[in-house]
């Protein structure tokens, strides 16, 4: 399953350098360029707040385009105006421009992690905000979007701080480059000019990593999202339009005001064509990061958007300014109201869109422009500071002096609405609710089993137990730590180390699926092995029971169906009394526009099929309900009944999908959400054992707690939905 965390992924690089482009005797300010940032900024905020556009993660490919154009523009004519380019000079104002806002950020986050959250997820996030603050965020986001198990974990709220990672490390090498192409002995014709020279390297450059990132992505795409490699091309085609500023300004005006416009309409419908599922960066970035390259060049022609009503607008041009800030900021913002509020609601996305906008204001002022003027790593006479930029600080004493009253107004009404003790009027509304279904449950069940009357408990629990195993910091690494024995992927090398029981065991049953068929191992295990049964588990993430073809990780999953067929082959060979069949129904399938339940149930059809004409009893034992996750959902200030949901759609239509194929095979069929709700209501926490490790899948504590219900239906002939 593909988190946001996966897209968030999502996702740009803020813009960090002032969109200025400067030539001997003449400053001109590019308000095309400030407005471009705008549009990608609020392409990145709407996606992460409201999920809306599905692509609009491609903010993080106009920022390097413009990164790349600003950047080497500046190195390109110092080394023409001065004869040299100083690289000390160059990180300076790398540190000045980043550092600081990245810096608070950071600070706060991690603060905010601290107060919030609980035990594992704060130490995780103090981990991530290491590694983003020596800009290798993108390194450490990489190596955990390859772990299945991390897919699902909570975001981490400086998981952006990739994009910056993958441009600084990109800075590493780029100046020793253009002077590279600088000092190649010239050549004749046009070699013989240095702007050609450089805009050849750039090219080779920009070509090998577009090369590169579209191999990658076809092999990798987890990891290639992360790459600088794969990214480099898209701040060398910005690079490329720096170098051929000249060329590119002999292009009739209308031309150039034509392109400019296609290149604004290109980034907005990237948004929109582009989506999370689909394998990127490779060459579906090519649309994004070629129409940002068109604004750039020729953003600034006559009758251009540079106009005032559209990117030189005056709320472009503010978003524009504070947009290095906002992007640092309001993630970190989105992952603290996801934690408090309810995420899909709409009042949610207003809180987050506004808090963002203030700090990111307040960021701006008081953080970005005073170092900006101040002396900081300046040194000589140059270390004096402007005159005129005294006002700078009168603003940012003015806006920080604003933004404290605001902070101590709002802390004082929400101490008022909320005093110490007092609980939070949403979880009272929502425990209320859940007790008064309980209540009727109890009423017309009062000789409920023991694990309906827990459930019903469950739905009125206000405070966090204290006794939880396992406990709320330990879920973030708990998955790695239960599949630790080898058993997730089962194959020819480990299959004989992955069957439990006595070897003379006078039953032998065969569990077959993906990792949700897994989670229910340790509970069957428990039951099934005393009771003379031998356990052979043949599962494999991601690889449901079902012939059509799947994906992960952006790809066709072809891994999962030459498993399927292997271990049909097992079962035909080794004939075993009992086969259980489970698996998620959020598996995507390799046609987005197929009918998934008609496809769903054929594929599970044939597969219940192929495995009765090995003589084996199948039975279809449906995914639990998937509930909250708690490495998301609990928090410092809230309580278990935040965390109640009811059974999703997807599991309702899972059930019906497996009672029409139990029909129709005579395979029987175990309908699971009674062990896990009650009147629609199912808790994350029952007694002192969370249910679910990440939402999706099991604990093994609680697989065991049910174990003796489920085997009991397993093992009945008349089981059913």
């Amino acid at each position: 399953m593909t988190t946001t965390a996966e897209r968030v992924g999502p996702e740009t690089t803020a813009p960090h350098e002032d969109a200025v482009v400067r030539q001997p005797n003449r400053h001109r300010f590019r308000t095309d360029i400030e407005g471009l940032r705008a549009v990608a900024v609020g392409l990145v905020v709407l996606d992460h707040v409201v999920g809306w556009p599905s692509g609009g993660f491609v903010g993080v490919d106009v920022f390097f385009v413009i990164s790349g154009f600003l950047i080497t523009g500046l190195l390109v004519r110092e080394r023409e105006r001065t004869g040299r380019i100083s690289i000390r000079a160059f990180y300076v104002r790398r540190a000045r421009r980043l550092l600081p806002a990245a810096v608070a950020t950071l600070v706060v986050s991690t603060l905010a992690a601290w107060l919030l959250f609980i035990g594992g997820r704060f130490w995780d996030t103090v981990v991530d905000a290491l590694w983003a603050l020596v800009f290798a965020a993108n390194i450490n986001f990489a190596r955990q979007g390859t772990d299945y198990f991390e897919q699902t974990a909570a975001p981490s709220p400086v998981q952006h701080f990739w994009s910056l990672a993958v441009e600084e490390q990109f800075y590493l090498v780029w100046p020793a480059l253009i002077l590279l192409a600088f000092a190649v002995p010239a050549g004749r014709g046009l070699l013989r000019r240095t702007r050609v020279r450089l805009g050849l390297a750039v090219s080779a450059a920009t070509l090998a990593s577009f090369l590169w990132s579209v191999h990658a992505t076809a092999e990798s795409p987890a990891t290639a999202y992360f790459s600088t490699f794969t990214r480099a091309w898209e701040l060398g085609l910005g690079a490329l339009v720096a170098v051929s500023a000249g060329a590119l300004g002999r292009v009739p005006a209308r031309l150039r005001a034509a392109l400019a416009w296609a290149g604004l309409a290109g980034v907005l419908a990237s948004a929109f064509v582009v989506s999370s599922t689909d394998p990127f960066p490779g060459s579906l970035a090519a649309l994004p990061v070629v129409s940002a390259a068109l604004v750039v060049a020729f953003g600034a022609a006559s009758g251009g958007p540079a106009t005032r009503w559209a990117l030189g607008s005056a709320p472009a041009r503010f978003l524009g300014r504070i947009s290095y800030s906002l992007y640092l900021w309001h993630w970190p913002v989105v992952v603290v109201c996801w934690s408090v509020l309810v995420p899909s609601a709409v009042s949610t996305w207003l809180v987050a869109v506004g808090l963002s906008l203030a700090i990111a204001t307040l960021s701006y002022h008081s953080v970005e422009q005073p170092v900006l003027h101040s002396r900081w790593l300046v040194g000589g006479r140059r270390a004096q500071v402007d005159p005129r930029a005294r006002p700078v600080f009168q603003r940012a004493r003015g806006v920080a002096s604003v933004a404290l009253a605001a902070v101590v107004l709002i802390g004082g009404a929400l101490t008022v609405a909320f005093p110490p003790g007092k609980l939070d009027p949403q979880a009272v509304a929502a425990a209320d609710a859940a007790l008064a279904a309980a209540g009727g449950a109890e009423a017309t069940a009062a000789d409920a089993d023991p694990l309906t009357r827990e459930l019903t408990m469950a739905a009125t629990q206000l405070a966090w137990p204290e006794d939880l195993r396992p406990g709320l910091d330990e879920l973030s690494g708990y998955l790695q730590q239960q599949w630790s024995d080898g058993c997730f992927d089962v194959g020819e090398w480990n299959v004989a180390q992955c069957r439990f029981g006595a070897p003379d065991a006078s039953h032998h049953a065969v569990l077959l699926g993906d990792s949700i068929a897994g989670a229910w191992l340790p509970g069957l295990r428990a039951e099934m092995e005393p009771a003379g049964w031998s356990l052979q588990t043949l599962t494999m993430g991601q690889c449901p029971n079902i012939t059509a073809m799947t994906v992960y990780q952006n790809r066709p999953f072809v891994e999962c169906a030459e498993h399927r067929q292997w271990a049909l082959g097992h079962i035909a060979a080794t004939k075993p009394e009992l086969v259980i069949l489970s698996d998620t129904y959020d598996t995507e399938l390799a046609d987005p526009g197929a009918d998934k339940p008609a496809i769903w149930a054929e594929g599970l059809r044939s597969v219940v099929e192929q495995i009765q004409a090995s003589g084996a009893r199948v039975v279809i034992l449906t995914a639990p309900p998937s509930g909250a996750n708690l490495q998301t959902c609990a928090s410092a200030v809230n309580g278990p009944a935040d965390c109640i949901q009811g059974p999703p759609q997807r599991f309702l239509t899972q059930v019906s999908v497996a009672d029409q194929v139990a029909a129709a095979t005579g395979a029987t069929h175990v309908n699971p959400e009674r062990w896990f709700c009650v009147e629609e209501l199912c808790p994350a926490v029952v007694g002192s054992t969370p249910v679910f490790a990440d939402g999706l899948h099991m604990t093994a504590e609680y697989a065991r707690k049910i174990g003796r219900a489920v085997v009991d239906a397993v093992l009945s002939t008349s089981a059913g939905s």
